[in-house]
């Protein structure tokens, strides 16, 4: 089994190469927790347990923009935890319009696969 270093370096870099979906489909645990700071548009409860459930809230959570640029710092490793710094740059795919976004993502990793992700955001 990999170490939790190393999940947590390729993890990063799949998303550093905006390769999210492959991140989740890799390093998601079967029966991940996803949780925001509050509910999501549409109805997106703020904790969404399972790989399907946490697809859906993290699709929702961006409301159709695309991620332009992404700026990560990290991985910071400590115990069965690591910590990712994200800025990005949010663009709706409708008008244009260009939004910064910045976050902390807080990954639990059991048995070789993220159990619980948490994140920290305004």
């Amino acid at each position: 089994m990999a170490s939790i270093e190393d999940i947590a370096r390729d993890f990063t870099a799949l998303l550093r190469a905006g390769e999210f979906e492959t991140a989740g489909d890799r390093y998601w645990a079967s029966d991940v927790t996803s949780i925001e700071p509050t509910a999501l548009p549409g109805g997106i409860r703020a904790t969404a347990s399972g790989v399907d459930a946490a697809r859906i809230k993290c699709r929702a959570r961006f409301g159709g923009a695309r991620i332009d640029e992404i700026g990560i710092d990290g991985p910071f490793v400590t115990g069965d935890q690591f910590v990712l710094f994200l800025d990005m740059v949010l663009v709706d795919p409708a008008s244009g319009a260009r939004q910064p976004f910045a976050e902390i993502a807080l990954y639990t990793v059991r048995g070789g696969q993220i159990a619980e992700e948490r994140y920290f955001y305004d």
